[in-house]
Order: structure tokens, then sequence, then C-alpha cells
């Protein structure tokens, strides 16, 4: 048994602890726990619950000072090896502390210390259908029974409003038996024949499946409407064929439904879903489902990529340039990347799907690191939709809506059809103006406008959450002319409702999809192919399949065209793309109209007449002239204080360190900006200052910045403020 075990906690410290073994309980000692188990330790005036990295017989620390083990939580690691591997190279790549990362790959119920019922008891139902007709309790039962998954846990069970008390009698009739739960032997069980693919998807498909059990990246780039979603179905009947099983991941919660409606058409081996929207039970659930082989297909959004999956063979990341694959707080991985670590390291290939590829997955496609996969041609009979920029300049526009669209809206409604219309800002309007002074409503704990929403009516900050009642007037100037400043969706869908008075209006965003199953029943309705509106924030542009869109709107193109961020040009074009293959999927023509008052600017010149493609082309240039990613690497510091001046200070003597004679060598070719300002400059009342650097050489940047965490572990003002690194970051704070 070894003296000392060494522990990692969720705590924010870059640190490893050391504790004693638990104490002897009656005259057996506690087994010593293996690496990856989690334990209770007393920490501080607190109990937390870590997780064993370590065994050694030595410690730098006087035995005295050293606490034992509270409890220990698991009798087995609870991640395979390979995903345990994983954690800690995130970890490492991102810079995050151990502790935290390795955390984040558990579900939320294990990282507070419930009970891990992967030991617990399950049970198998019968495939046969009993006679209980002279037994209708036990019908009763048996009938609640059809509900669960064939195999069951004892917290299953508990779900439905049973103990295992209730299922004894059902047992004693063998119609329950129980069971230690083995990986269900995994083969395609089709519902439905695949589809016929066409010359370029039967290309793809042919050369990605030659390449099964070897690690390999490949990019299918394919026009909005190409039948992308048809390769990557067959393409997991392939892999289910070979007995193994598949990790689909997607960018957003709302596309799960629409795949997971696709998989479950074509496939009637059990999936599993793991995303936000569940609770915590029902994400442990998944998990513990997944990591005993009871799931064939695993869909998910980005912490997904860390499901334990015995027998995964392929992986699947669809729309792989949605910036919501980063994770924007606390540890920022990026799922996308992560995955295709995972792919590589259990040399199974990896496939990233997008009609708009990332700049990075083209330029590595470009290198040879990628194989590139093209789909040119809409599937079946749809066509490609053609493009219109409506210029802003030369018609009247009203509440966002330009005479030109009011008339185009008009010809598609009246002829059945449905129009699309995208604008990416949520609420009645994006800020409240006085007439007399020109006072707008600022957020007071924020760098920002306070949004006007209606419904129910307020003021809200959409970054830090603050929420003010609609003053009467001017808190300035106390004149009574306050009014909206620019168009969100809610004051579109007003204008419209009084435009289109016959035809139904669906607003999708984040206020109308908070619900369970809302986001569901609108599309299903949308479906029904009756003659509607669908207005909506970029959620609505994602991956959806709208057979009956013939016009896709952007209401606002100009809002992107002049960001600070160097990947704004990037984002726009992809959100115009995006936006447009929504139109004309099926048997009917589509067309894209862009509203802007930059008609003439390159980016949208570019997209409209020569397509995305050349876009990325000129945009990777200007990218290589910037050394920018990807043709450099990029790490952003980041720190939030209550005085200015005080994260100021603190990034001023890091930059100053980079000149230092340890550090010298190291920061041979950097380019460093700052300090200065974030983006938001203010967020809940901390002030935010960054600390910008850029090198050509991943390893030596990523070399720097472990130095520089150390160093700024060691300053008081480290451990005071609040700071946090970005590895390769997708927004400029």
């Amino acid at each position: 048994m070894s003296k000392y075990l060494h522990i990692v906690i969720a705590s924010g410290l870059r640190q490893i602890f050391t504790y004693l073994p638990p104490a002897l309980t009656g005259t057996q000692a506690t087994p010593t726990p293996t690496i990856g188990c989690r334990v209770l330790v007393p920490f501080g005036r607190s109990q937390r619950v870590g997780l064993v990295v370590g065994h050694s017989d030595d410690s730098d620390i006087a035995q005295e000072k050293l606490k034992p083990v509270l409890e220990v939580l698991d009798s087995q690691p609870l991640l395979p090896k390979p995903l345990w591997q994983l954690g800690n190279w995130a970890s490492h790549y991102y810079q995050y502390p151990s502790g935290d990362a390795l955390m984040h790959l558990l579900p939320v119920r294990l990282r507070q210390g419930h009970n891990n019922q992967l030991i617990s008891r399950f049970w198998q139902r019968s495939n046969n259908a009993p006679d209980l007709t002279r037994a209708p309790k036990q019908a009763l039962v048996w009938q609640q029974l059809l509900q669960l998954p064939q195999l069951f846990s004892e917290h299953q069970l508990t779900t439905i409003g049973l103990a295992s008390k209730h299922i004894k009698p059902l047992q004693d009739k063998q119609l329950v038996t129980l069971t230690q739960p083995q990986p269900q032997p995994v083969a395609p069980c089709l519902q439905n024949p695949p589809l016929t693919l066409n010359q370029e998807q039967s290309k793809a498909y042919n050369s990605i499946g030659r390449q099964f059990n070897t690690f390999a990246c490949h990019l299918l780039q394919g026009i909005t409407g190409s039948g992308k979603t048809e390769v990557y179905l067959q393409l997991i009947e392939q892999c289910l064929a070979n007995a193994q099983r598949v990790l689909i991941l997607v960018p957003e919660i709302g596309l799960t439904h629409q795949l997971l409606e696709r998989l479950q058409n074509r496939f009637s081996n059990h999936l599993l879903a793991l995303h936000s929207g569940l609770t915590d039970q029902q994400r442990l659930d998944a998990w513990q489902q997944s990591w005993l082989g009871q799931g064939d297909i695993i869909l998910g959004t980005r912490s997904a990529v860390f499901t334990p999956i015995p027998d995964l063979g392929l992986i699947i990341v669809d729309e792989e340039h949605d910036q919501a694959f980063k994770q924007q707080e606390g540890f920022r991985y990026h799922g996308r990347d992560v995955a295709i670590k995972r792919a590589h390291d259990a040399n199974i290939p990896i496939l990233l799907g997008s009609a708009t590829p990332s700049l990075e997955s083209l330029a590595n496609a470009k290198r040879g690191r990628y194989q590139l996969h093209t789909l040119k041609q809409r599937a079946g009979n749809a066509s490609t939709q053609g493009y219109e920029v409506i210029d802003l300049r030369l018609h009247p526009v009203q509440a966002g809506i330009s005479e030109r669209l009011r008339e185009i809206m008009q010809r598609e409604l009246h002829t059945g059809h449905q129009v699309l219309l995208m604008l990416n800002r949520r609420g009645f309007a994006p800020s409240l103006q006085c007439q007399n002074c020109g006072q707008t409503a600022a957020c007071p704990a924020c760098d920002a406008s306070m949004t006007l929403h209606k419904h129910p009516p307020r003021l809200h900050c959409h970054h830090c959450d603050n929420r003010q009642t609609i003053p009467l007037q001017c808190p300035s100037c106390q004149a009574q002319q306050l009014r909206p400043l620019g168009s969100g969706t809610e004051r579109i869908e007003e204008h419209l409702k009084s435009l289109f008075k016959d035809f139904s209006i669906h607003r999708i965003d984040r206020d109308t999809t908070r619900k369970k199953g809302s986001l569901a029943a609108m599309i299903e309705q949308v479906h029904t192919g009756q003659a509607c509106i669908l207005l909506g924030t970029q959620m609505l542009a994602k991956g959806h399949h709208f057979p009956h869109v013939t016009a896709a709107v952007i209401v606002d193109a100009d809002s992107s065209l002049f960001c600070n961020d160097f990947r704004g040009p990037e984002r726009l074009a992809q959100l115009i793309i995006q936006t447009a293959g929504r139109a004309g999927r099926a048997n009917l023509p589509g067309t894209a109209y862009i509203q802007t008052y930059q008609a003439e600017h390159p980016v949208i010149t570019t997209l409209t007449q020569s397509g995305y493609n050349a876009f990325a082309e000129q945009a990777l240039q200007q990218r290589q002239l910037g050394l920018l990613p990807p043709f450099g690497h990029m790490a952003l510091f980041l720190v939030q204080a209550r005085h200015e001046q005080a994260a100021y200070s603190l990034l001023s003597w890091l930059q100053h360190q980079l000149n230092s004679p340890d550090l010298g060598a190291m920061s041979q070719d950097l380019l460093h900006f700052g300090p200065m300002p974030a983006a938001m400059a203010k967020r809940a009342n901390k002030f935010r200052v960054q600390l910008q650097l850029q090198h050509p050489s991943r390893a030596h940047l990523q070399n720097l910045c472990r130095h520089l965490c150390l160093l700024l572990e060691q300053h008081p003002d480290g451990k005071k403020l609040r700071w946090s690194l970005d590895i390769d970051p997708q927004e400029m704070a």
C-alpha cells in the first residue's frame, strides 16, 4: 500500500495535492484507490471531490502536516485509459489546471460526488411479450418498464416511479433478470434503405470508406443541400457493420433534433444524445450507457467529445467551422480539435463536414494534412440558389424591412412558399435612445447597451444578464422622448405581423426556444409546408432543412463587416452562405437576398459572384501577410479586475518578462500587442485587459505561455486577480 496519494481538485490551482490514504476502518484498511478514481478529501474548511493521479512512498511535505482521504468513491477508474490520456493532453495543450480539466470530462453528478451507478444493479428485460392478463398489477409494471432501455439500472427504475420490490414478481417469472451489463454486439439495424448516392457522393464515400481502422482526417466540403448527411449515414452503416461505434458532434442543441430524427429514421440501433438541454441526471444516464457499450451511435454537442465509447470506429464533426465548438469560458478547448486528437490516438478516421469550412481546415487540406472531398452539386432535383443584393441606399427601410424585400416576401408568400429572415440580434431593439439628448440606455455593469425587449417588457444586458424596467423618461435630461434604436427579431416580428396578417410568423431565437421541445415543435410546424415566415438569429441558419423555403434573407449584413476581430469577414461569409443555403433545397428554386448599405464591399461581391472558395483564397492570402492563423499561432492572456489599473499593471509586468534573460530566447520572432482593452472593456463590473501573443511556431508559443503561467501564479496579484489564457482564441475577448 502506497504511503501517499497525489490528487488533483477542480480548484483553479495548477497544483497536485498530497494526501494520506484513508484511515483504518475497524480492523481492515481501505484499499488504496487506483489512478483515475474519485476521492473525497478535506480542502481548507470544506470537503472536495478529487481525482487520484499518482501514488508514491515519498513526500516533500512532512507526514504530520498531511490529512487522510475521507472516502474512496470508486472501486475502479471512471475513465478508460485513452480518455484519461486525452484529458491530460487537453489540459497540457490548453494550459488549463489538470484538476479542472480532468473533472470536466465527468458528468456534473459525478463531479459532485454522487454514487457511480456503473457498479449499481442492472436488470435485463425479456424480449418476449408476456401474458399477464391474470396479474393486472404486474401487467402495469411491465408496461412501465417498456419506457426504459432493455438493460436498465436501479436509478432508471426510480425515474418511472418504481423500486426493485415492484419488479420482484416479474423476476420470479424470469421476465426480468438481474445481470451484469456487457457491451452489446454492434451491427447495423436498418429501418429504411439508404438513398442512391450521386457520383460526387459515391466518390467521397468510397474514398473515406477505404480508410477505416486507420487515422485520417477527412474534410467533406459540400455546398448546402448537397447531401453531406447521406454520406454520413452510409459511412455510419459501414462502421456499424465493422462492429464499431460512432461519435457525431454538432455545434448546437438545435441541430441534435433534426439529425437524431434522420438517424432514427435510418437505424433502429440504440442512439444516445448528450447535450446541455438534458438534466444532470439524464446526462449521467446517457454517459453511463455509453461507457457500458449500450449505445451504437452517440450524438452530442461539444463536451460529448469526452464521452467513453467502447470500440469507437468513426468520429463525425458536422458544421466543423462553427465557433460554438470552442468553449469560451473556463476550460477553453476546441471540440473539433480535441476530436481530431482523439481519432489520432484511437487510430480511426474522423470526418469534418461543412459547406463553409474554416480557413484553418482549408489550409490543412492544402498542406495535405487533411484529405479534401467536395460536393459541388445539390442532391436530388434541387437547384443552386441565386443571389440578389438589396442596396439599402436605394430602397426605403422600415423596422429593418426594405420596400424591395417587402415586395419579394409578398410574392413568395402568395404563391404558397416560405420565406426565411436571419437577423443575428434578438430583442426588440439593440438600444433605447433619448431623442432629446442622444443618451442611450447603457448597462451599468458592462461596456454595452441594454437591449430593449417587449415580451416581457424590460431592458436586458445579454452579457451580464442585468435586467431593468423600461424608464418613462431619460435619466440624463428627463425628457420623455425615448425611442427604440435599431431593430431586433422582436421588432421585425411586430412589423411583419402588420404587413402579412394572413401568414404565420415563427420567431426562432434564444427567447422563444427556452422551453424544452419548443424549437422542435416550431420546426415541425414549418415542415407542414404551409406558407409562412421564419424569422430568427443565426441558430436558424445552421444545418436545418426547410424544403419549402424559396427566399432566404440576411436582414443586416453590415453588422459584421467592420468588427475589430480579424475573423469577422470569415464569420460573415459563412453566415451568408449558410443562410442562403436554406433556400431552394428541394424541387423549388431559391434565391438569397442580402440587405446592406455596403453593396460594393469586397466580401459581399466576392461571395455572390465567385463563391465561398474564392473568398477563402483571398482571406488566406491576407492572413498570411499578417502571420495570422493558420500561418501563425496565437494566445490571449486576459485579466479581469474591479480596478482597471490593477489589470493593466499585472499584464504590463507580464509583458516586461518577455524581455527578461530567462524568456529572451523563447520570445524571438514573437509579436505581442498590449496590454490593451478587450473588445468589451468592461463586463459584469470587471475591467477586462488583454495581452495578445503571436508566434510562427506553435511549440515555441506553447513553451513560452507555460512559463508565463508559472510567473503569473507566483506573482502576488496573479493570486488575487482573475486571469485566463486562451490558446488558439476564436474570439478576441
